[in-house]
């Protein structure tokens, strides 16, 4: 998936299953549910939904670096 279609999905609260430029996996299964990320072998709900996910993720990919490990 584009970032685009990546930062739309969660925004809309569609289910999708991708990963972004910078190799995390990202996922939401049900509508409007939690959005999960890849992380040691098991998919964990993200601390922040929304858009203040769209601006986290932003901001990793700006500082080129991938998401930071929340477990």
């Amino acid at each position: 998936m584009t970032r685009v279609q990546i930062r739309d999905a969660i925004l809309f609260g569609w289910p999708f299953f991708g990963a972004t430029p910078e190799g995390d996996v990202l996922a939401r299964y049900v509508m409007y549910g939690p959005v999960f990320r890849w992380s040691r072998n098991q998919m964990i709900p993200m601390p922040l939904q929304g858009s203040d996910l769209i601006w986290w993720l932003q901001v990793t990919a700006e500082e080129g670096d991938s998401a930071p490990d929340v477990s």
